[in-house]
């Protein structure tokens, strides 16, 4: 017999990586100036700090919001 595990959608999505930390703080403080709660997600290797990235994760109700908000930053750079 086939059984199948239904695995519910993720909550929260990632809409920006970055190895900079000034650039992720930036970025958050810019997205919930708007209204959109972010959670900033490190995952740089602490001990070499070369490795890994930083993530801005927002809920999925919010995450067309969040995109349109750094894409406008984006092209103001």
């Amino acid at each position: 017999m086939l059984r199948i595990k239904l695995i519910p959608e993720p909550r929260v999505v990632s809409v920006y990586q970055t190895i900079n930390e000034y650039e992720a703080h930036i970025y958050k403080m810019a997205l919930e100036n708007e209204g959109v709660e972010v959670v900033l997600l490190n995952k740089k290797d602490s001990s070499y700090n070369a490795f890994g990235y930083i993530y801005l994760n927002v809920l999925k109700e919010n995450e067309e919001k969040a995109k349109e908000i750094l894409s406008k930053l984006k092209k103001e750079e």
